[in-house]
């Protein structure tokens, strides 16, 4: 066997995976972390992929010198790496959009779909020529497995390493000039002994000098000022004064003039000085609380909000920021002055996630409550920041306060008039807010102040009362006076705003249903116009129901329609092997959420729970051909393994309540996150990776085509698994939310099942006979 070409194909997957992870995480900061992004990007990989597997594949049969053709679309690889980090960083100029800009949701799929289209036709193409160059010895089924699994074990290298290694020592662009010289070194490795065609020496010479070229630049200084540049133009119109990787986030410090704005994940978090951001949300929530003794912050304390807190007469500040980064980012910009509160001995940080600190702190020994609890993150453009703002986490909050104590935060809202978008995610969150504490008040403005206690009478509306305790207090102030707050609390301004969320029917907020996540997303695309406002509106709960039956009766009309002509033996396989990509990439993205959801920091374990995927595919690839020359019922086999995927999808919601549930202890919580969800992709990935290698033996049964049959089977495989990505994130999990969407997947497959069973004779039926080369 040639150890080039076993090389090359293990490159496919280390290269595929390690490049996925490097290009999401870019994309998350184009597109501010927002999950919808994550699912475009996954859905636009495999859908190319599906494209170059499927359609170039039906070519690879055909084409008489395969191993050089391999070698030569390794090396349009190798240009094609680097430069689509050059493309992202220069998405927003690209797209005609700002820094801190909303990006509207066409561009987003348009730009998502296009940057990733060169790298995963080239890399579908060479998984269906694989198939071709791999050794002759084996049958097709067999080879393509053996492939598979090749491919699946580079995967999982080039996950691991760009997870534990790469991505915290090198940008992004090394990493990608790092997988540009391995394509290039095995392109060379591979023409070593082709005599055909003629050229082929100049080649391989050619290919020598760029491996040369390209390791000469990546040590040298032009590779630095390459980064520097790349990244100044991501910043664009900005004075971009640092940009660094933590393993929370990509973070980013800009200036303008004498105004110091910090960027996570490309979302905005703050500026300072904003001196009247930063008065409101505190001094709204500690002047409605009669006495602010102790006080938790979660975000912005660096921003000013801190030193705000520490004005009036409080015990105790705790402040939560999950990374230490932004603290260190705040003490090597902001002038010494605007850091002065960092000395005050009532302060405390906590270098931790704010939901899981809330979690622990109420069960630890000796725990005082606190008198308010300011959160303040922003909208809930994410998963990860919607968490802040579901009843789960607000029952936490009112466990954590005082009797009386106050809870505060702030989201987005307008003046003096609400759309109907607006409406609908300020009442989701009115009604999660109300369903927890006895008592809510809101304060209007283009920002709108949620307060809430459980005991009646603590809140007011009344400005006098409001400037007495500023002034009792001894507060100084540039905005919030009596002036302003007269202004802010106007009965007209606060009777429209509770008429308008409070009668609105929305459905309440939750960790494993985030409604106002999506209505969130909704608010975002009326900033747009076009369809897409139109489409987000009218997708609800019940459309999604009916549009799931509607594919289950026709996948079973199908069925018995085949059933009726004598069967239909490679289309019932594939209608399964895409239906089990499907699941296995809904699982991958519900995992990804519910990880977000309850831990809170997806960007440091994403490759990490990409690469246990791939494990598991490995596993199962390895497990069934290794065998597949010996089973007999191959069918009966395959029908077992969609059995399986059937009943899967109803485990993870149960894990999932298990692990939110007790994430108060640290064991439970750490074995969660390093060992729990790590192994729930390893399982689905087993089924999956078992699965095609029988899929493939079932369809050649009676061809001799195998580059096509690869090339057919995977990309099915990845159309299906492209569908699931856009789906899932989008729409399923933020309206059905977790559990629902589980249960649609798991009646899919059971619907497929039912067809597969119904088939089953005309299947089994077909000749055997097996395909070599």
């Amino acid at each position: 066997m040639k150890k080039s070409v076993i090389f090359a194909i293990f490159l496919i997957g280390f290269t595929a995976l390690s490049a996925q992870i490097v290009l999401l995480r870019q994309l998350i900061v184009v597109f501010y972390g927002n999950e919808i992004s994550l699912g475009l990007l996954l859905g636009a990989w495999l859908f190319w992929g599906a494209l170059g597997s499927w359609l170039l594949g039906r070519f690879a049969d055909k084409i008489k010198n395969r191993q050089f053709s391999f070698a030569v679309l390794e090396i349009v690889l190798a240009f094609i790496l680097p430069g689509s980090i050059f493309m992202v960083r220069n998405a927003r100029a690209i797209l005609g959009i700002l820094p801190g800009e909303i990006i509207g949701f066409l561009p987003m799929a348009a730009f998502s779909f296009f940057v990733v289209s060169l790298i995963c036709v080239t890399l579908g193409f060479l998984f269906a020529l694989a198939c071709r160059i791999y050794p002759q010895k084996t049958i097709g089924a067999v080879r393509i497995g053996r492939v598979y699994i090749l491919e699946a074990l580079g995967a999982v290298c080039g996950g691991c390493l760009v997870s534990f290694f790469f991505i915290r020592y090198f940008d992004a662009l090394y990493i990608m000039l790092g997988l540009a010289g391995l394509n290039l070194i095995s392109a060379y490795l591979l023409q070593l002994k082709i005599t055909q065609p003629r050229f082929v020496p100049a080649a391989r010479y050619a290919s020598l000098a760029l491996i040369i070229i390209l390791f000469a630049l990546l040590f040298s200084q032009k590779a630095k000022e390459l980064k520097q540049a790349s990244i100044r133009q991501q910043w664009k119109h900005f004075t971009l004064l640092t940009a660094r990787d933590s393993i929370y986030g990509n973070l980013v410090v800009t200036r303008h003039d004498a105004q110091y704005s910090f960027f996570n994940n490309g979302l905005y978090l703050f500026s300072v000085p904003d001196i009247a951001s930063s008065e409101e949300a505190v001094h709204f929530a500690l002047l409605e609380t009669p006495d602010p003794g102790r006080v938790l912050l979660i975000g912005g304390g660096i921003g000013g909000l801190a030193g705000e807190v520490l004005k009036h007469p409080v015990s105790a500040l705790h402040y939560v920021e999950l990374d230490p980064e932004i603290i260190a980012l705040g003490r090597q910009f902001l002038a010494p002055e605007k850091l002065d509160f960092l000395k005050d001995p009532r302060l405390t940080i906590f270098h931790r996630d704010g939901r899981l600190f809330i979690k622990r702190a109420r069960l630890s020994p000796g725990f005082v409550p606190y008198d308010s609890i300011i959160v303040y993150l922003g909208d809930p453009y994410t998963a990860q920041i919607n968490r802040f703002y579901t009843r789960e986490f607000f029952e936490l909050a009112q466990e954590c306060l005082a009797p009386g104590g106050v809870f505060s935060f702030s989201l987005s809202s307008a003046e003096n008039f609400l759309n109907v978008e607006q409406q609908q995610f300020l009442s989701s969150i009115h009604k999660t807010l109300k369903s927890v504490f006895s008592e809510v008040k809101v304060i209007p403005g283009d920002t709108a102040y949620f307060l809430a206690t459980d005991k009646k009478g603590i809140l007011t509306y009344d400005y006098k009362e409001l400037s007495r305790r500023l002034r009792e207090r001894q507060v100084a102030t540039k905005f919030v006076r009596e002036y302003y707050l007269f202004a802010r609390l106007s009965q007209e301004r606060v009777a429209y705003l509770e008429d308008r969320i409070g009668a609105k029917r929305a459905k309440p907020n939750t960790d494993f249903r985030p409604i106002s996540y999506y209505y969130d997303m909704v608010l975002w695309s009326t900033y747009f116009a076009g369809p897409w406002r139109k489409a987000f509106s009218a997708v609800n709960e019940k459309s999604l129901w009916a549009f799931f039956s509607l594919v289950y009766l026709s996948i079973l009309g199908w069925g018995f329609w085949r059933r009726k002509r004598g069967g239909a033996k490679k289309g019932t396989v594939l209608l399964a092997v895409s239906t089990t990509g499907l699941t296995e990439l809904s699982f991958q993205v519900v995992i990804l959420l519910a990880f977000q959801i309850i831990y809170g920091y997806l960007y440091y374990k994403l490759g990490i729970i990409l690469s246990f995927f791939m494990i598991g595919l490995v596993l199962g690839s390895w497990l069934i051909t290794k065998r597949l020359e010996k089973v007999k019922d191959d069918f009966g086999l395959f029908i077992k393994t969609q059995a399986a995927i059937s009943v899967y999808p109803l485990i993870l919601p149960l894990a999932f309540y298990a692990l939110n549930t007790a994430t108060g202890s640290r064991f439970i919580s750490w074995a969660g996150s390093n060992i729990v969800f790590p192994l729930l992709p390893v399982i689905s990935g087993f089924i999956g990776g078992f699965q095609f290698p029988l899929a493939n033996k079932i369809i050649l049964k009676d061809a001799n085509i195998i580059g096509r049959t690869a090339g057919l089977s995977y990309g099915m495989d990845l159309l299906g698994a492209c569908t699931g990505a856009l789906l899932v994130s989008a729409f399923l999990v933020p309206l059905l939310g977790i559990t629902q969407t589980c249960i649609a997947v798991a009646v899919l497959n059971a619907v497929v099942l039912a067809t597969l069973m119904m088939n089953r004779k005309s299947l089994c039926s077909s000749p055997s006979s097996p395909a070599s080369e």
